[in-house]
């Protein structure tokens, strides 16, 4: 079942084509991998898919909706979330803190219940904290609900992220450079996590420069060069694809040079 369609996206920052008629589809339980050389274009991609940028030209639909002109909170709310390239954490709040951020984007409580501190307000944050807890649990941070994430070691804050953006009950996650700092015992265990995330039923889109981990989960791939896609394939197929490896070498498939 088709969940996301992105045709024809394209998005300029005064003369510079950041994203150049961009096509782009996922499937339900997909998935798939971003890839390409630094200022191909593929953070820009989640900035548009995630409301942070407008397109300047393009459609995006997400369950059959469009959501182009969506805010972020509003796509949000409808299922897609993201984590980021450069970690967005509150530092001086517990990691358990930081997720429970996240999963108040399913609050039913309104603003006089949270004012009065009623008790149905206090019962939905014992249940927030509960799922915020087990969401740490998920990506093996249970030990360190109570350590504040500044104090968490790099590869930890960008699980952290992780269990933040799951908080928001997603049915798209967009993992920006998840494997970032992290060594093979910890690139290891994110790949696990990938794949049991995939299996709980939400669909996956990473930009991964660590080619085992894309090699390691994806369905497919996609590779973007200067704002276009010159690529699209299972992981076996992109790997030697020509037009991939001239981009990432710079020079042909086959060349002496």
């Amino acid at each position: 079942m088709k969940l996301l369609s992105a045709t024809g996206i394209t998005k300029r920052f005064g003369g510079l084509t950041a994203l150049d008629s961009v096509d782009l589809s996922l499937n339900a339980g997909e998935i798939v991998s971003v890839i390409g050389p630094n200022g191909a274009g593929k953070t820009t991609l989640f900035n548009v898919l995630t409301g942070f940028y407008s397109v300047d030209a393009g459609a995006i639909t997400f369950s059959g909706e469009r959501i182009d002109d969506l805010p972020v909170h509003r796509i949000t709310k409808r299922g897609i979330a993201r984590t980021f390239q450069n970690i967005r954490l509150f530092g001086s709040m517990t990691a358990l803190e930081n997720v429970m951020v996240g999963r108040h984007c399913r609050t039913r409580s309104e603003l006089a219940a949270a004012l009065f501190r009623t008790p149905a307000f206090y019962r939905e944050e014992r249940e927030i904290a509960h799922s915020s807890l087990e969401h740490l649990k998920s990506v093996g941070l249970g030990d360190q609900a109570q350590t504040p994430a500044r104090h968490l070691s790099y590869g930890d804050q960008r699980r952290l992220e992780i269990a933040r953006a799951l908080a928001t009950e997603p049915r798209l996650l967009l993992l920006d450079e998840p494997n970032a700092g992290m060594n093979s015992q910890e690139s290891g265990v994110l790949m696990e996590t990938l794949l049991r995330i995939r299996r709980e039923g939400v669909t996956l889109l990473l930009i991964e420069h660590a080619m085992r981990v894309v090699m390691g989960v994806s369905d497919r791939v996609v590779v973007l060069e200067d704002g276009r896609k010159i690529a699209e394939g299972t992981p076996a197929e992109v790997q030697i694809n020509s037009q991939v490896i001239e981009a990432y070498l710079g020079v042909p498939a086959g060349s002496d040079a």
